[in-house]
């Protein structure tokens, strides 16, 4: 089903009573909560943020405009479901590679892979994202200081686990490759949504093979890598 990660936790927030100011309204349809974060994934991504009406994202729910607000205080707020019930999803997904036995570099790809696999199955998802959720100054606030955070927690502990473990560089800055890793894939989905031409998600294992060569200890090097190259001598 399209959307899926966005949807997948919001069936639990339906079981308490949505308050909108002071006053409780009546409990919450988890099916219809699903249907208008579906609608405003769609809603967003095609017209962005600022151009889309609350009408237009219940016409596409398919129910009457004033139900929206008994599920979202505002369109900013349904918005922030939108990303905080997608990164769920990822973080889920996440917590389970880094807590996994295997090779730091080996959780990378997985986590990076992750990230891009993620947002390029859906492109409306990826453009609220990529494009719409920067435009909320509180939005990004949001972002970097909840989910985001936990984010850069889990990639930075599987490098700090590699430099432990020597197969990466003892000298390796972990928050320094947190950002080049995350840079680098946030680049190639944001090439993909303007061109429509890469591959985000097949792009994963070679963004971070390449990225690898400079973070592994010396030891850990191909061969080919680590031996120096004899300089041809003409007689």
């Amino acid at each position: 089903m399209a959307h899926s990660a966005v949807l997948a936790g919001a069936e639990s927030r339906t079981r308490k009573l949505p308050v909108q100011g002071r006053r409780a309204l009546p409990a919450a349809d988890p099916e219809k909560r699903k249907r208008l974060l579906h609608a405003a994934v769609q809603t967003f991504g095609r017209r962005g943020f600022h151009e889309a009406k609350i009408a237009e994202i219940a016409a596409e729910a398919g129910v009457a405009e004033g139900t929206v607000y008994l599920y979202f205080r505002s369109k900013e707020d349904l918005l922030g479901c939108v990303f905080d019930e997608t990164m769920d999803g990822v973080l889920s997904q996440a917590r389970a590679i880094r807590g996994a036995e295997g090779p730091a570099g080996e959780k990378l790809k997985q986590l990076v892979g992750l990230h891009l696999s993620f947002l390029a199955r859906d492109r409306d998802l990826a453009s609220v994202f990529q494009i719409e959720l920067r435009r909320s100054a509180r939005l990004v606030e949001r972002f970097s200081r909840t989910k985001l955070s936990e984010y850069f927690r889990l990639l930075d502990g599987v490098l700090r686990e590699g430099i432990a473990s020597e197969e990466l560089r003892k000298d390796l800055d972990p928050r320094l490759a947190v950002r080049i890793l995350f840079g680098a894939a946030d680049e190639i989905l944001s090439e993909w949504l303007l061109s429509g031409e890469s591959k985000p998600a097949a792009d994963a294992e070679k963004l971070v093979g390449t990225l690898l060569r400079g973070f592994l200890a010396c030891e850990n090097e191909p061969e080919q890598r680590r031996a120096p190259r004899r300089r041809r001598t003409t007689s």
